[in-house]
C-alpha cells in the first residue's frame, strides 16, 4: 500500500514535470508568435507610412505643377498687357511727334 502511494506520488511528479515542460514550450511558442505578429505590424505600418508619404509627395508635385501653370499664365497676361500698353504709348508718341512736325 505504501509502495502504491509512493508510485502514485512519483507518477504525479512525473506528470507535473511534463505539464510544466509543455506549458513552458507553449508559452515560448505564444511569445514567439506574438513577436512575429508585432514585427509584421511594424513592417505593414512602415509600408503604409511610405505609401502615404509617396502619395503626399505626388499630390504636392501636382499642386506645384498646377500653381506653376497658373503663375505662367498670369505672367504671360501681365507681359502681354505691358507690351500692349507700351505699343499704345509708342503709337501715341509717334502720332504726337508727327502732328507736331506737320503743324
Amino acid at each position: 500500500m505504501i509502495n502504491n502511494i509512493i508510485d502514485k506520488i512519483k507518477e504525479s511528479e512525473k506528470r507535473s514535470k511534463e505539464i510544466i515542460a509543455s506549458s513552458k514550450k507553449e508559452s515560448s511558442e505564444i511569445i514567439e508568435k506574438a513577436y512575429q505578429k508585432g514585427n509584421e505590424y511594424v513592417r505593414n505600418s512602415e509600408l503604409i507610412a511610405k505609401n502615404l508619404s509617396k502619395d503626399a509627395r505626388s499630390r504636392a508635385m501636382g499642386d506645384v505643377a498646377t500653381e506653376k501653370i497658373k503663375i505662367e499664365e498670369e505672367y504671360d497676361k501681365k507681359t502681354k498687357s505691358i507690351i500692349d500698353n507700351s505699343q499704345s504709348r509708342e503709337e501715341k508718341a509717334i502720332k504726337k511727334l508727327t502732328d507736331s512736325v506737320l503743324d
